[in-house]
């Protein structure tokens, strides 16, 4: 007897663990926890880009590959040329750096930096509160622009015939 006491005991107690015993709040919070997630887009839709004022595009040959230039140290007051796309690196903090011409690149690597470029296909941030003046468009094109730290400036100087000033402040 003790063994169909045991088995009707085990049995009685499947039937009441296999029960929903929770009250219908505690079953809607659940609900909240265990459906799927709401899908993220994977892309941003992003607004239609200003168009370029012809007077504001600098021309330049992407094929030509020039050295890349430096502006290294603290403090410093620099000027570079880009005469063949050349890649532009600025080291340091606290420095004033003028880029004359088109450059494929711009990398700024320090903090404080105020840096002023003709043109360029791209501007890179490895620092924070830089602050970067473009006046023209690359071959028509809108600057590519990656802030790996916070806190950095790119805008789009006065005194060109596009409309107003391009104004970004991206944050990690």
């Amino acid at each position: 007897m003790s063994q169909k006491l045991r088995l009707a005991l085990l049995l009685l107690t499947a039937i009441l663990v296999s029960c929903d015993l929770r009250s219908e709040t505690a079953k809607k919070e659940m609900e909240k926890f265990s459906g799927t997630p709401t899908p993220v887009p994977a892309y941003s839709i992003s607004p239609e880009p200003t168009p370029v004022d012809p007077a504001d595009v600098a021309a330049v040959d992407t094929m030509q590959l020039g050295d890349p230039l430096t502006a290294d140290g603290h403090q410093q007051h620099k000027t570079l040329n880009c005469t063949k796309y050349n890649p532009v690196t600025v080291n340091g903090n606290e420095s004033v750096v003028t880029v004359k011409g088109v450059c494929r690149r711009v990398m700024i690597n320090g903090d404080g930096n105020q840096v002023s470029v003709e043109a360029a296909m791209e501007f890179v941030f490895n620092g924070t509160n830089n602050r970067l003046t473009f006046s023209k468009f690359a071959n028509g094109k809108q600057p590519l622009v990656t802030q790996n730290m916070q806190g950095n400036t790119v805008e789009q100087g006065v005194g060109n015939n596009s409309p107003p000033a391009t104004k970004t402040h991206v944050t990690k």
